[in-house]
């Protein structure tokens, strides 16, 4: 049963690299935007 082990183990880092893959080029799109938009919010505060 240590072959079950393994394969949960990779699935798992696989989805944290995934994940991170992710966020990071969630947070470049915000950044990318965010400059874009030279700091001025469309939002009322």
């Amino acid at each position: 049963m240590w072959y079950f082990a393994w394969i949960l183990g990779t699935l798992l880092a696989c989805s944290f690299g995934i994940i991170t893959a992710l966020a990071l080029e969630q947070s470049e799109a915000n950044a990318a935007a965010k400059a874009a938009n030279n700091g001025k919010d469309d939002v009322v505060r």
